[in-house]
């Protein structure tokens, strides 16, 4: 790259000013994540739009700490470099949470090329044999992700971590495998050396605690049918998830499909690179309720339908195959769900080409991927009842 181009990006990107960090501390952008050196001092070029940064350094002790992260949006269009200046507080071994004065600011942006040699480069280009870059891969994990929503859903704080975070999944018993983060990509080195559980509190929620709460969007995939149904209502709505997932739209997000595909987009980034297991619970409701509702494909085919193929292709393209056999080896839901959803789709004479088009090329993906043979499944697949944690409970009247 010529210094005129270099320059040119330069202004047009947006810097982040990461002071004090220790060395050997992990430290991420969106999907990629290194190991700082002695001199570095943050990151630059980094595009407008949304970003996640993440971060976990070795305690005084040696020992390896929880990752934590927040959100940041870079509006487009500016005239001059956005910064962003975060500094390391060793006493709390946490980003400080102390404001920065007006007149800091303007002195860290007034000096910015000084700091410019001990910055690491957003990561725009490929590497490798992969053809797709890590920035690529970030656009296509948050197309429905808006500021409005981090703000509706993470906590007054702005950050999230495992330590700390908690949800409405968070008085459930936790009997989960432990998780290891193994969704970004990773260069070691000197960087700028160059359904739904039932929620049952177990104690009254604090002011304190209640300020780190996740606001995800609450259902109850086990009661899935309209009030007063009974007999052959309630057992269809039990199966078929279509009521429950309209009730949702209307009440919850104000009728916009893009919303719930935000929140399914979010949900999952929060587990994946926040690593707040979380995350994984909304993001599986979610995926359930879409995947579960036979009778809204004819109303939402082409819209939240294939917005969701669409987006659950570059979430399950966005991991490393063992992934999910490490992560949900004891929870099988994403291939039985994904199973039903494909019978669902191909049995609706409504749905369109594209729709269509967009199913098999995930299929094909799967079956090269992990080898789930889905369409053999689905000729297999019987008109049997749910089994497993979302089994409906039928009633007799």
């Amino acid at each position: 790259m010529d210094q005129d181009t270099a320059n040119a990006l330069f202004e047009k990107g947006a810097v982040l000013l990461f002071l004090d960090a220790p060395v050997n501390m992990d430290f991420g952008i969106d999907y990629y994540s290194w190991t700082t050196g002695p001199r570095f001092k943050g990151l630059k070029l980094i595009p407008p739009g949304l970003h996640f940064f993440y971060y976990s350094a070795l305690s005084k002790y040696g020992e390896g700490a929880v990752r934590t992260g927040f959100f940041k949006y870079f509006s487009s269009g500016e005239h001059s470099t956005q910064v962003l200046v975060k500094r390391w507080d060793s006493s709390s071994e946490d980003v400080s949470d102390q404001e920065l004065t007006p007149d800091d600011v303007f002195r860290f942006k007034a000096n910015i090329r000084e700091f410019e040699p001990f910055l690491g480069v957003y990561p725009l280009t490929a590497e490798g044999n992969d053809p797709v870059s890590p920035y690529q891969k970030w656009l296509r994990l948050t197309t429905h992700v808006t500021p409005e929503l981090i703000r509706r859903i993470l906590p007054i704080s702005g950050k999230v971590s495992a330590m700390t975070s908690i949800s409405r999944f968070s008085e459930v018993k936790d009997d989960r495998p432990p998780f290891q983060s193994r969704g970004s990509a990773s260069a070691r080195g000197d960087s700028a050396d160059v359904e739904a559980p039932q929620v049952a509190p177990v104690q009254e929620p604090s002011d304190s605690r209640e300020a780190l709460r996740l606001q995800f969007t609450a259902f109850d995939l086990k009661r899935s049918y309209p009030p007063g149904a009974t007999g052959s209502d309630l057992t269809k709505y039990s199966l078929d998830k279509s009521y429950l997932l309209r009730q949702v739209l209307t009440e919850k997000y104000a009728g916009s499909y893009k919303e719930l595909l935000g929140e399914l987009q979010l949900s999952f980034l929060i587990f994946l690179l926040g690593e707040v297991y979380d995350g994984y619970e909304q993001w599986k409701a979610l995926v359930h309720l879409i995947c579960q509702s036979q009778d809204a494909v004819t109303e939402h085919g082409d819209t939240l339908f294939s917005s969701f193929i669409e987006i659950f292709h570059a979430q399950l393209e966005a991991h490393p195959t063992d992934f999910f056999h490490d992560v949900l080896s004891s929870d099988n839901f994403i291939r039985s769900n994904l199973a039903m959803f494909v019978k669902t789709i191909r049995e609706d004479r409504t749905v369109s080409r594209s729709l269509l088009s967009r199913l098999e090329a995930l299929l094909d993906f799967v079956e090269v991927r992990f080898k789930w043979d889905l369409r053999h499944e689905v000729q297999l697949l019987g008109e049997e009842d749910d089994e497993g944690e979302y089994a409906p409970v039928v009633v007799e009247t």
